[in-house]
């Protein structure tokens, strides 16, 4: 195979060149998928009332907000704007101050009035008296900030919920007010535009930095560029496989780049490791695959393992991205073995790329051989593993709507106008059935209680029957032919406590003998995001697990392997997790995948460390020598690739989305943690349990 590979490297480079051109052609028009959908298509799982929240998705909030109290002549333009909003073809209802409706029951018929009322400017002003007394959900207490509640048809495709969301901009925005649109689509509809543009961008800036540290390390131009080429190709091909298999690239696989130049990097960085210049260059490449390929390739493995984990999941965005990243993994070594074969192949004296800064590298690796063991490591150890310890206690796993927006965000930003201001943009529907022996008594009682919840109202009979006690059981059945259905919509307050307060009102709603089921877009992405997050960590679980026993194994059933393979690559992670319990860190579903890649590149440098002390041991050196050989060369790429990884991530630090960030934020912390934890304690570990 090895010999296969050399013989034929350029044939093979010129196929992988065909497939990124191709790939690059397909990807052009490939769907961008939007992973929520079909994940909140998991609630069927969770026992939640998916069939009743389906409508939440064709819902625009508007919000708009001026400088002052909104006059009699603004109200009338907003009324006109409604009236020709109404008539567009996409809408199917407007629910605003202006068909906010009261309801009085006189007993023969119910008499129903707007809460606001534009037939003249002379009684105006008892209008917004009558609002300030009874309140509207669309009406702020100053009288500043109004909001729209726009459903539209079912059957709108992508490009027409992107020109509805233009033409309600357009419609409404003006110099006089600000305006703000939210809601699933529009949200969706930003993120798959953004990510797209993003892509492009960090990867390209991340290129540069890595172009640059390889400059640093090698002084060489073409190692530079077909290194740099290796990683756009595997990432490129892996998109296409995903594309290929799938009609197009899930949301969630935008850190799959970062995943695979990780790999890439990493691979290459160790294959290069050699000081001798080869004689015989086919002789040169087969021995260094040899003695560094089968590292390499166990790592591939163990960091392909982890994705594979996902495979197992009942979700298909999760599955999709566990089989592409897992595909793309195996892809990037392939093809860095090819580019890696073209390196020996042409450039002189590879063994001595910029030898002069490793040198210095090496003078820093020989005071880390010779560091004798003192209490200041020790100390570094207690504060590690009290940590560690912390980060232990203090986990949380929780979901927030937001979680994949930056903060910066303009999506973020109108999303937290509607949360500050009108009770929130997560829609929660409580569902009642109808029955004969329905006591209205009880349902007024309820929806008391679950606006004492903190959820905001839109839709409820306490809002609209003035005159409650005369409703009657009649009208009820008239008003609810299908059964009650109690709109609402709550905080982004976290999926933790609004489950919470979701199983108080259902713990009332039995008290109070009232068959309630709950829907909504809010609720079930509640339910699945918390439930999704412990199965990605329990897929990750099982890939430590199977990393364990697969070193087990191959250390002829040495069970110390066992837990010197898991130590070194889990307390990173875990240190990573005390230090950021400091800033509130929670585990969500954003971001528990970045725990699987930062697994992967932790696990990549102790299996190359340990791979190579076993090297070294079975050559007939000492385990002293043994290991002070592994810190001298293995450890040197181990150390080049922690640098290159770290700068070429630090431009996902600015990304809009938060899962990019703390992709960043969080893998370069572990790298560290890893990189101190793999060159001091490793080797103590190994000389005093191997």
């Amino acid at each position: 195979m090895i010999s296969f590979i050399w013989k034929y490297k350029y044939v093979i480079f010129s196929f992988i060149v065909f497939l990124f051109i191709l790939s690059i052609t397909q990807l052009q028009n490939t769907n961008i998928y939007s992973e929520s959908e079909r994940m909140l298509k998991y609630a069927e799982d969770v026992e939640v009332d998916y069939s009743k929240s389906n409508n939440d998705k064709n819902l625009f909030l508007v919000g708009l907000e001026y400088p002052d109290s909104i006059s009699f002549d603004e109200f009338l333009a907003l009324n006109t704007l409604q009236e020709q909003l109404e008539e567009n073809e996409y809408v199917k209802e407007i629910r605003s101050i202006f068909n906010d409706k009261r309801v009085i029951n006189t007993g023969l018929m119910p008499i129903s009035y707007n809460i606001l009322n534009l037939k003249n400017s002379i009684g105006y002003e008892k209008y917004l008296e009558r609002i300030r007394e009874k309140k509207s959900s669309y009406l702020s207490s100053d009288f500043r900030k109004t909001l729209f509640l726009v459903e539209t048809k079912d059957s709108l495709n992508h490009q027409q919920n992107q020109q509805f969301i233009e033409i309600l901009k357009n419609s409404f925005e003006d110099s006089s007010k600000k305006v703000y649109v939210s809601g699933q689509t529009r949200n969706e509809l930003y993120i798959q535009s953004k990510v797209k543009e993003e892509l492009l961008f960090v990867i390209l800036l991340s290129a540069i930095l890595c172009c640059l540290v390889l400059w640093f390390f090698t002084s060489n131009l073409r190692f530079v560029v077909l290194t740099l080429l290796s990683v756009l190709f595997s990432v490129t091909i892996s998109f296409y496989f995903s594309h290929l298999l799938f009609g197009g690239i899930e949301l969630i696989m935008i850190i799959m780049p970062a995943i695979i130049f990780i790999v890439c990097i990493s691979d290459m960085m160790h294959l290069l490791n050699n000081r001798f210049n080869p004689k015989n260059k086919k002789e040169y490449f087969v021995n260094q695959i040899r003695k560094v390929g089968i590292p390499v390739a166990l790592t591939s493995f163990t960091t392909s393992v982890g994705f594979l984990s996902f495979c197992f999941s009942d979700v298909l965005p999760i599955l999709r991205f566990g089989i592409a990243t897992t595909i793309g993994v195996l892809v990037s070594l392939f093809i860095v073995l090819i580019f890696y074969a073209i390196c020996v192949d042409k450039i002189e004296k590879i063994g001595s790329l910029n030898s002069k800064r490793d040198e210095k590298l090496n003078d820093f690796l020989y005071k880390i051989i010779h560091l004798k063991y003192n209490w200041k490591l020790t100390v570094l150890l207690i504060i590690m593993t009290g940590l560690a310890a912390f980060g232990v206690y203090n986990y949380e796993v929780n979901n927030y709507a937001t979680d994949e927006l930056n903060k910066k965000s303009v999506v973020y930003k109108e999303m937290q106008f509607f949360n500050d201001d009108f009770g929130g943009y997560k829609p929660v529907v409580f569902n009642l059935e109808n029955n004969e022996d329905i006591d209205i008594d009880k349902i007024i009682q309820l929806e008391k209680y679950i606006i004492s919840q903190g959820f905001f109202l839109d839709f409820s009979i306490d809002g609209i029957f003035q005159n409650k006690d005369k409703i009657s059981k009649n009208l009820y059945h008239k008003l609810t032919k299908d059964g009650y259905r109690i709109r609402s919509r709550m905080q982004d307050i976290g999926a933790n406590k609004s489950l919470i307060k979701v199983i108080r009102i259902k713990d009332k709603a039995k008290e109070l003998n009232l068959n309630l089921k709950v829907g909504g877009r809010g609720y079930l992405f509640d339910q699945v995001s918390n439930i999704l997050t412990y199965e990605i960590l329990y897929g990750l679980f099982i890939a430590i697990l199977i990393i364990g026993l697969l070193f087990f194994i191959l250390n002829d059933f040495n069970f110390r392997y066992f837990f010197i393979a898991l130590i070194p690559n889990i307390f990173p992670i875990l240190v990573c997790i005390g230090i950021m319990s400091f800033t509130g860190f929670y585990l969500s579903l954003s971001n528990a995948f970045i725990f699987a890649i930062i697994f992967g590149l932790v696990v990549d440098d102790s299996i190359h460390i340990l791979s190579s002390f076993r090297f070294n041991m079975k050559r007939g050196l000492s385990k002293s020598e043994a290991i002070n050989e592994s810190l001298s060369t293995t450890a040197r790429a181990v150390v080049k690739t922690t640098i290159i990884v770290i700068v070429s991530l630090l431009p996902l630090l600015i990304s809009d989305f938060k899962s990019v960030y703390q992709l960043s934020l969080l893998t370069i912390i572990s790298a560290i943690l890893a990189l101190i934890f793999d060159l001091i304690y490793l080797p103590m570990i190994i000389r005093k349990y191997l």
